[in-house]
C-alpha cells in the first residue's frame, strides 16, 4: 500500500507498513523520502551535465564535418605533419580508457583508499577528455580560419577603423605611449602569450579541485567562442590595423618579434587565392579579437576561487590590453571579443540549464496548502 509524504510542500509516495506494525517511525520515513527527493535533484543534475556533454560532442562533430566538405572546395592543403597533431590527442583519449578501466577495477577490489584513489583517477579522467576536445577544438577552427581566410572578397578595415575614430580611440598612438616603456611591454607581451599555457593550467585547476561541470562549462564555451568567431570573421574580412594604418616599425620596437604583422604573409597568399599548404599556422582573425574572448572566458571561469581568480583576472586584463599592439587588434575588435564571450557564456548556460519536469494534474491536485502532513494509510 502506498503512502503519502509532504515534505517542503510536495507530496511522495513510499511503501507504507501495515497499521498494526510497531516498526512504523514517521521520523525516519520522512527523512528517508527526503534523501530519495535529494537524489533525484541529483540525478536531475547529472542529466543536465551528460546534456552539455552531448552537445560538446555534437558540436565538435558538425565542426569537423563542416571541414571535411569545405576543403575539397579550397585552395588551401593540409600538410602532413596536421595529422600528427590530430594523433597528439590520441594519448589522452587512451589515459581516460585506462583510467575508467581502473575505477571499475577499483569498485571490486576493498582497500583502506579505495575511494581516494578512485575519486583522483575520476579528475585526471576529465582533465584528460577536457584537454582532448580543447585539442580537437583548436585544430578544426584554425582550418576553418584558413579556409575563410581566403576569399576574395573586399577588406573591411574603413569601417573598423570608422568605429574606433567614432569611439575616440587612435590605435597609433596608443600603441606609440605603449612603445615607450619597455617593461611594461616585456609584462604585456608575456601576458598576450600566455594563452595557451592558460589552455593547459586553468583546465587543470578546475579538474583537481573537483569543479568537473565548470570543466565541462569551460569546454563548451571555449567550442561556441571558436564557432562564433569563425561565423564573424567569415562576415566582416580584416587584415588588422598595422597594415591598415601602416605606421613606422619602430612603434613596435619594445614588443616581440612578430608584433601586429606575423600573420599578414599568410593572410595575403590565401587571398591570391593560389594553392596554399598550411604548414606554419598562425592565428589570422582580426575581427573579433579571440584572445579577448578567451580572456573574458579564462577570467569567468575562475570566478570564486580563492587565491586563484585575482591573479588570473589581473593576467587577461593585460592580455586585453596587449592584443591591440600584440595583435594588430583595433578597439572594435576587442569589444566585439568581449561580446562574443558573454553570448558563449549566456549559451551555454541556456543548454546546460535543468528544467524541472512537468507536473501532471494530478500531481498539482495532490498538493495540500503549507506543510501540513498527509495520511500515510
Amino acid at each position: 500500500m502506498l503512502g503519502l509524504v509532504e515534505s517542503e510542500g510536495r507530496a511522495f509516495p513510499y511503501p507504507s507498513l501495515s497499521a498494526g506494525d510497531s516498526a512504523i517511525d514517521p521520523m525516519a520515513a520522512t527523512s528517508f523520502i527526503r534523501r530519495l527527493h535529494g537524489w533525484a535533484r541529483c540525478e536531475m543534475a547529472k542529466f543536465g551535465k551528460s546534456r552539455l556533454v552531448a552537445f560538446v560532442s555534437a558540436l565538435l562533430a558538425g565542426v569537423v564535418v563542416t571541414n571535411l566538405i569545405w576543403v575539397p572546395f579550397s585552395t588551401v592543403y593540409l600538410n602532413k605533419s596536421i595529422w600528427f597533431d590530430v594523433a597528439m590527442t590520441m594519448p589522452m583519449a587512451l589515459l581516460w580508457l585506462l583510467l575508467g578501466t581502473m575505477r571499475l577495477q577499483l569498485r571490486k577490489t576493498p582497500f583502506r583508499y579505495r575511494d581516494m584513489v578512485s575519486e583522483f583517477a575520476g579528475r585526471i579522467q576529465a582533465l584528460a577528455m577536457a584537454l582532448t576536445a580543447i585539442t580537437l577544438f583548436s585544430l578544426v577552427l584554425l582550418l576553418i580560419t584558413y579556409l575563410a581566410t581566403a576569399t576574395s572578397r573586399p577588406l573591411l578595415d574603413s569601417y573598423l577603423a570608422a568605429g574606433d575614430a567614432s569611439l575616440g580611440f587612435n590605435w597609433v598612438a596608443y600603441v606609440r605611449l605603449l612603445n615607450g616603456y619597455p617593461s611594461i611591454d616585456y609584462v604585456l607581451s608575456i601576458a598576450y602569450n600566455s594563452l595557451s599555457i592558460q589552455l593547459l593550467l586553468l583546465p587543470a585547476i578546475l579538474a583537481l579541485s573537483a569543479r568537473s561541470h565548470r570543466l565541462e562549462e569551460f569546454v563548451a564555451h571555449y567550442g561556441v567562442a571558436g564557432c562564433l568567431m569563425c561565423l564573424v570573421t567569415m562576415a566582416v574580412p580584416a587584415a588588422g590595423a598595422f597594415e591598415f594604418y601602416h605606421p613606422s616599425p619602430d612603434i613596435l620596437s619594445s614588443f616581440g618579434p612578430g608584433a601586429s604583422v606575423r600573420y599578414l604573409e599568410q593572410l595575403h597568399a590565401l587571398r591570391t587565392l593560389k594553392p596554399f599548404l598550411l604548414e606554419h599556422p598562425e592565428g589570422l582573425v582580426s575581427f573579433p579579437s579571440f584572445h579577448s574572448t578567451l580572456a573574458a572566458i579564462f577570467a569567468y571561469s575562475m570566478r570564486g576561487i580563492r587565491y586563484i581568480s585575482l591573479p588570473v583576472y589581473a593576467l587577461n586584463a593585460m592580455l586585453i590590453l596587449a592584443t591591440f599592439p600584440e595583435g594588430g587588434h583595433y578597439l572594435v575588435d576587442v569589444l566585439a571579443g568581449l561580446a562574443v564571450a558573454a553570448v558563449a557564456i549566456q549559451f551555454v548556460r541556456w543548454i546546460a540549464q535543468v528544467r524541472p519536469p512537468l507536473q501532471s494534474n494530478s500531481d498539482v491536485a495532490r498538493r495540500s496548502p503549507g506543510r501540513q502532513q498527509v495520511p500515510l494509510s
